[in-house]
């Protein structure tokens, strides 16, 4: 595979290849398939036939055109309206070659949003396993509303679903997305704090649950200053409502300052044990706590993904 000309060329004549050329599939080249900015993929057009019913009635077009053919070779040629950047990626994930993932945030969205648009739900499951093995999406505030808002743009519910659940790490508040308007149109983030009321919605019952059952065991027994309706220590039950109220509060973090707090200003009763319960203990009820949490992300991301693909 060749890299990408600064300036389209056009096709060079003789044996040499087009210096042009991108993309030359080592047999069976029967269509060339051309960039927005000119550069040439030589291709068998069984292997895109197969993988994209939109780029077959393309294909299908441009063999019914007469005259539609590259001067020298004398194949069929079609204008894709895309850059050659993003179909050379595109590419990596349909013939055998090194799968290749854009280097930005914005280019990998694009990236998607083609493969979706020419209907390559294989092509697609691939790129989105690359980039979940190379962690390509970011975790800062600003970032990640600027990719979930190219993930809105372009439709690509699934990322604009993965993003959402990593931006709501932050306070939903006015103070914090006041001044975002800039990185995110007003409508995303709409779409944005309805799916973080549904996540609510599914969560509140389940965290009562959790609490009835004494934190699905895990806190059974444990002795303390103040216990709640729940027989669980009061600053805990307190803590995983807070939970349900404040996504961002999920943290371990956050946890673990909860249970300073309470140790500093009780722990020293002889009625409470707060400060001694083991650090597996603590770890059981994360785990536990943790599931529950997951579980109402993934419920409320199976619904919108079904409601998503009509289904």
């Amino acid at each position: 595979m060749s890299t990408a000309p600064d300036e389209a060329e056009t096709a060079s004549t003789g044996d040499d290849p087009p210096k042009n050329l991108v993309f030359d599939y080592a047999g069976g080249v029967d269509i060339i398939l051309c960039s927005q900015d000119g550069c040439q993929f030589h291709v068998p057009k069984i292997s895109i036939i197969n993988n994209s019913p939109i780029l077959s009635e393309l294909i299908q077009k441009a063999l019914d055109s007469p005259g539609n053919a590259d001067g020298e070779a004398s194949l069929p040629v079609v204008q894709l309206p895309e850059r050659s950047e993003i179909l050379q990626c595109l590419f990596t994930f349909i013939f055998p070659a090194t799968p290749l993932i854009p280097s930005t945030p914005e280019e990998i969205m694009e990236l998607l949003s083609v493969a979706q648009k020419y209907q390559m739900p294989t092509a697609l499951a691939h790129i989105r396993g690359s980039i979940a093995r190379q962690n390509s999406f970011p975790t800062r505030l600003e970032p990640a509303l600027h990719v979930y808002a190219l993930a809105q743009k372009y439709g690509l519910r699934p990322e604009a679903l993965q993003t959402a659940r990593m931006i709501f790490n932050y306070p939903m508040t006015i103070e914090v997305f006041n001044n975002k308007f800039d990185i995110v149109p007003g409508a995303s983030l709409y779409e944005l704090s309805k799916y973080h009321e549904r996540v609510r919605e599914i969560l509140a019952p389940e965290l009562t649950e959790f609490r009835t059952s004494c934190a699905r065991g895990t806190m059974t027994g444990v002795r303390c200053t103040e216990l709640s309706f729940f027989q669980i220590p009061m600053w805990l039950d307190q803590y995983i409502e807070s939970v349900g109220k404040q996504l961002n509060l999920f943290d371990y973090a956050e946890l673990s300052i909860a249970m300073a707090r309470h140790t500093r200003t009780e722990g020293d009763g002889p009625n409470c044990q707060c400060a001694f319960i083991p650090g597996q203990t603590i770890r059981n009820f994360w785990e536990a706590l943790a599931s529950v949490v997951h579980d109402s992300f993934e419920k409320v991301i199976m619904a919108e993904l079904k409601s998503y693909s009509g289904c």
